[in-house]
């Protein structure tokens, strides 16, 4: 039943220490508090009867049940801030370390299939899904601790004096501390559940749409967003709803259980005291000691209500990391190290789903050193292929080779050091210009400003304040398209990679900037594999080899000469509807 939450609790250990410590503050601040009010009643109702004559009253010890009172409330006053402490501090770890698993899973995995979550649905599951488990300690683990070992401490002080009356104490609140929060946990399921999914859609959407505000405002959609946004708050608050009144419903039912057992208590403590086997000034003390217990498991149905919520967070998270697929590297210990950078394509097939495949027999080979252009058409399988190259898409069929050393055979910073990459969408992170281009290596500002003069970007960079430890907005939104594809093209250039892999470089760039990106690339590529993957007619004659897909399969692969001279060429026949004058320089004389 709690089965997907033992990962988690597994992950508390490091802290037990702390952990316990704060359920043993906590329960000293309930035994402090039984203590405070069972002493309180008993002082009272022996100060009460002693009062009754002179005798008595003179022979009365006031000072010892006073100090006793105080003692519990300082000591109870202590314990609570204490607690409140070292609770929240473990919390604090414990959540810390729960961010670092849920990264740790999910470094791992596949992030080609990874971004087919959506953005906004996995940044729920890292936000919300995982604040909804730090609550398992907190509200679920250390309040329910609590309570059962005060359900005893109330039964062995009552137990001193009447044992039977302690024994009856300990079943009726043992009774109380697991009826009303078994039924809330019930009865709250299922609308915890719901009102989870409701939220995570709410917030998934909410976040979606905020990003498209500009195409919603300009088409005037915006307001529709709203309404349908306010439905579905309305649809998670009538969730909310429901468990505020079954939890209501639970606390009526652990209050009435309350007033039972402490009337069965009453009851049997003022028959004890009819018979003369009891003091009548333990009557109060008893009930007070009832109701000094109760205060932990007050807090029970509605933490237990919480635990729905929990256990979904969890259920979700692990959702993630088991249906995504896990790329795996060998240790470096176990490597096959390449010998040179020529890259060999066997048969290569690509199923993204059991049944969707987009690439099919795929076979290259690229020389050390070679400059390959791939060409197609949307959907033609381009991007796929560089994924399986750095291993973000796993293959179905076929071999990927570097060096002679199947790529699946080497670690994960041999192959990352083997390609430096340029997407179709540059992420900028929360960090400086430099930083965003550097990525952690250690290049000094001359030579990144001469990289950015080749690409047209130094006398924008210098318009920034700060310049390069300046800061972009968030996500690159204040450079433009162009500007942000240059960056990333950049970014690629100053890794000293042996293998450079570019999608679509100069796609929204004008003709003269697109030129002077090519000559930038063609200068730093100068004796570095070059792969560049596009579905325009760019620069062929910079290029060593076409390779040219359609639908997922290669349908030709040769020089750009040899493929020109073919009248029937897919090439030729591209270039002569789109550059005829292009197809004629190419053709051999």
């Amino acid at each position: 039943m709690f089965r997907q939450l033992l990962p988690y609790v597994r992950l508390m250990t490091p802290w037990t220490w702390l952990l316990g410590m704060g359920i043993a503050l906590q329960l000293m601040a309930l035994a402090s508090s039984i203590g405070l009010m069972a002493l309180s009643g008993w002082f009272l109702s022996a100060s009460a009867l002693a009062g009754l004559s002179i005798a008595t009253a003179h022979t009365f010890n006031y000072l010892l049940p006073s100090a006793g009172v105080r003692f519990f409330a300082l000591s109870r006053t202590g314990a609570r801030y204490g607690e409140r402490l070292v609770t929240h501090d473990a919390t604090f770890r414990l959540l810390s370390r729960l961010r670092k698993h849920v990264y740790e899973s999910l470094e791992p995995l596949s992030p080609a299939q990874l971004q087919r979550h959506g953005e906004s649905e996995l940044m729920t599951r890292l936000t919300a899904d995982v604040d909804a488990l730090d609550g398992l300690y907190l509200r679920v683990l250390a309040p329910s601790i609590v309570a059962l070992l005060g359900i005893v401490i109330c039964g062995v002080v009552i137990g001193v004096f009447a044992p039977a009356i302690g024994l009856f104490a300990a079943l009726a609140l043992l009774l109380s501390g697991l009826l009303g929060p078994w039924l809330a946990w019930r009865a709250g399921q299922a609308h915890s559940d719901a009102w989870h999914q409701d939220n995570t859609r709410l917030r998934a959407r909410l976040l979606e749409r905020l990003n498209g505000l500009s195409e919603l405002m300009i088409y005037n959609r915006w307001h529709g967003e709203v309404d349908s946004l306010i439905e579905g708050q309305q649809t998670r608050d009538a969730h909310e709803y429901q468990l505020a009144r079954q939890w209501g419903s639970s606390q009526l039912l652990s209050q009435t259980l309350l007033g039972l057992t402490l009337t069965g208590v009453l009851g049997m403590a003022g028959w004890a005291v009819t018979r003369h086997e009891l003091d009548a000034t333990l009557v109060a003390l008893m009930g007070l000691a009832i109701m000094g217990a109760f205060e932990a498991i007050a807090l029970l149905p509605q933490a237990w209500q919480n635990l729905g919520r929990i256990q979904r967070a969890a259920t979700r998270l692990d959702d993630v990391r088991q249906r995504v697929s896990e790329t795996d590297f060998p240790a470096e210990s176990e490597q096959c190290l390449p010998e040179g950078h020529r890259l060999s394509i066997d048969q290569l097939s690509v199923h993204l789903e059991a049944s969707i495949a987009v690439l099919y027999s795929v076979s290259l080979e690229v020389e050390e050193g070679e400059h390959l252009l791939i060409l197609g058409p949307s959907g033609s399988g381009k991007t796929t292929l560089f994924n399986s190259l750095i291993r973000f898409v796993s293959p179905s069929e076929g071999t990927m080779t570097l060096g002679g050393a199947p790529l699946n055979q080497l670690s994960e910073a041999t192959l990352r050091a083997q390609f430096a990459v340029a997407q179709q969408e540059t992420h900028l992170f929360a960090a400086s210009y430099r930083d965003n281009l550097t990525m952690g290596q250690p290049i000094d500002d001359e030579t990144i400003m001469a990289m950015l003069d080749t690409l047209a970007l130094r006398d924008w960079l210098e318009q920034q304040p700060d310049g390069l430890s300046g800061f972009p907005d968030e996500r690159g939104s204040s450079l433009s398209g162009g500007q942000l594809r240059r960056f990333g093209i950049a970014r690629a250039l100053l890794r000293k990679a042996p293998i450079v892999l570019l999608d679509e470089p100069t796609e929204g760039l004008d003709e003269a900037t697109e030129q002077q990106v090519w000559h930038a690339i063609r200068n730093h590529c100068q004796g570095r594999t070059l792969i560049v993957i596009t579905h325009r007619l760019i620069q062929l004659e910079d290029f060593d080899r076409i390779a040219m897909l359609d639908e997922g399969h290669l349908v030709e692969y040769d020089t750009p000469r040899r493929l020109l001279a073919d009248p029937d060429s897919r090439l030729t026949v591209l270039c002569q509807r789109i550059d005829p004058e292009l197809a004629g320089l190419m053709r051999p004389a």
